[in-house]
């Protein structure tokens, strides 16, 4: 009975956080920028970072 109770209670608060945002008034939309977005530019790419070792693998060798 015990566990039966544990997965009612678990279920109820699941329903009652999932039930809290539907009555969410406003605007879904995604709010204007306080900045100028820019486009991003294809021909900047990530720089390559040296591979960093970690102590695990010292382990793995």
């Amino acid at each position: 009975m015990g566990s039966a109770v544990r997965i009612l209670i678990a279920l109820a608060l699941v329903l009652a956080v999932g039930l809290s945002a539907c009555g969410r008034r406003g605007s879904l939309d995604r709010p204007k920028p306080s900045y100028p977005e820019t486009q991003a530019d294809p021909s900047t790419k990530m720089s390559k970072a040296p591979d960093r070792r970690l102590w695990i693998d010292r382990l793995i060798q």
